[in-house]
């Protein structure tokens, strides 16, 4: 394939080349003129016009085949009371129905009052029913779903209605989040499919459960090939990872669809549950949680499996979004040699980001979340706020920064996670603690999985664009369109072709 006229735009530099000719051949891009004997012969064209090229995006993090599923569940995103969330699955779900009710993305942390969870299990006496907070760190289940689940104190008796933290939350979402098989391959194509139009050209994939990588090589084998998968792991796939041969980085097809990904380990919960630990007690501790949060792993535990990916050739991957959690994530970083990355670091010390930097691990972080989370944390820590989402001093530091969604927590949307670190708010909304506000490079520079510029040679996954985006005003960012999409070689979207 050949692109004419293209301006290749270099992240680091803001320089923008002429208008000129780009060859692609296989999964590799080349500049035309720079090839030795290359013509347009059958190679088909597309004229840019003077569009301009760059690196494609990456996300980060994201849990895919909950992201898949999103659009097929209920959203109580919407609901702003537990009332207005009852009302919800009512109307919304298939009374005539035994099949189990699912909704997704309740902002329970809003809520001016709990859940009743005696009308929960009134409204739904024969069918399970689940409700999963935006972080999924948090379910409200009722009593058939507990005992479906296997939480039940009693497996003969029916408990009543509660509210599940952490595993207990993530056995729900294992347990009822079970499309088909069929039925969740087509949904992640179709999810694939709209990530490319958005310029991603890969995404790293969170998710856990068994058998992953025998999941996406029948996905790609059937035509899945949108975005590019880096795979990860969690413990309790650890050994089935290690006797794959997997390594992080490593192409586990032919074509490089699919890469080894890192180990991923949680190491507290979430600011919306109340669990992230911190070393700054909650103001408004969750009940029965303690005020500082939740530990969820031990550091002998944590260093050991850490220890173990890195002798296997895999990194690292820690979910830790409290500061106590973030120090004791690099203390085992430093003791077992691992490399990698600390997920989220909502909250970081100063002197915890110098430590990243000499160890060389990222924070991949997720920018968008400061924009529904801000207010929570004026809440919950307000003396840290100067501490929160710290892009700025995270670089400033020198720790490389990755960017990422979380889907399903927020939309897999690069363009929203862009805006979000250069405006810290809303377009037209003040800025807040814009000290912590990225420049537009920098922020595209997090966003392209550490490539800031198109090489000769190189992978062939770029993305084109009607206008520089480091000319544009940054309130129009997350309004941003796509031109075309090329992932390791492939057009993945292209808009005169939609």
């Amino acid at each position: 394939m050949r692109f004419r006229r293209a301006r290749m735009l270099d992240l680091v530099s803001g320089r923008a080349s002429e208008p000129h000719d780009v060859l692609v051949s296989g999964s590799r891009l080349y500049r035309s003129d720079a090839v030795p004997g290359s013509s347009a012969g059958d190679d088909e064209v597309i004229d840019l016009q003077g569009r301009f090229i760059l690196p494609g995006l990456w996300d980060a993090h994201v849990h895919t085949d909950l992201w898949a599923q999103a659009s097929h569940r209920i959203d109580l995103s919407g609901a702003d009371s537990s009332t207005r969330a009852l009302d919800a699955l009512t109307r919304n779900a298939r009374l005539s129905s035994r099949e189990p009710v699912v909704a997704l993305s309740a902002p329970l942390e809003r809520w001016p009052s709990p859940l009743d969870g005696s009308r929960l299990d009134a409204l739904f006496p024969e069918r399970a029913v689940i409700v999963c907070s935006r972080d999924l760190h948090s379910v409200w289940a009722n009593g058939m779903a507990l005992l479906l689940a296997g939480l039940a104190a009693d497996p003969n008796t029916r408990p009543a209605a509660r509210l599940a933290r952490e595993q207990d939350a993530f056995t729900l979402e294992r347990h009822f989040l079970r499309p088909s098989q069929a039925e969740l391959d087509e949904w992640c194509a179709q999810s694939a499919a709209e990530a490319a139009r958005k310029g991603i050209v890969g995404i790293v994939d969170m998710q856990d459960g068994p058998a992953r990588l025998a999941t996406w090589r029948r996905r790609i084998a059937a035509g899945c090939t949108f975005v590019r998968i880096c795979l990860s792991c969690w413990p309790d796939t650890l050994d089935e990872a290690i006797d794959s041969g997997m390594t992080t980085g490593a192409r586990l097809d032919d074509r490089g669809w699919l890469l080894g990904g890192p180990l991923k380990i949680i190491a507290d919960g979430s600011l919306s549950s109340g669990t992230a630990w911190s070393s700054t007690p909650y103001s408004d501790p969750a009940p029965g949680i303690d005020a500082h949060g939740l530990s969820l792993i031990g550091r002998p535990e944590l260093s050991g499996l850490m220890s173990r990916a890195e002798v296997h050739g895999l990194q690292v991957a820690v979910h830790a979004i409290g500061d106590a959690a973030v120090s004791q994530a690099l203390d085992c970083f430093a003791e077992s040699g691992a490399r990698g990355s600390i997920e989220h670091a909502i909250l970081a010390r100063a002197d915890d980001l110098a430590r990243m930097a000499s160890l060389g691990v990222r924070a991949s972080v997720q920018p968008a979340h400061l924009l529904q989370d801000r207010a929570l944390l004026e809440r919950r820590w307000p003396t840290r706020c100067g501490d929160a989402f710290p892009l700025r001093s995270c670089l400033d530091a020198g720790v490389e920064l990755r960017f990422g969604s979380d889907a399903p927590v927020v939309d897999l949307d690069p363009w929203q996670a862009i805006s979000a670190a250069v405006l810290r708010a809303e377009p037209g909304a003040p800025s807040w603690h814009c000290e912590q506000s990225l420049t537009v490079g920098e922020a595209m520079r997090a966003s392209t999985g550490g490539a800031a510029q198109l090489v000769p040679g190189g992978s062939a996954d770029l993305m084109v664009l009607d206008d520089d985006p480091l000319q544009v005003d940054p309130s129009a960012l997350g309004s941003t369109e796509v031109y075309l999409t090329m992932a390791t070689g492939k057009v993945t979207w292209w808009a005169d072709a939609a």
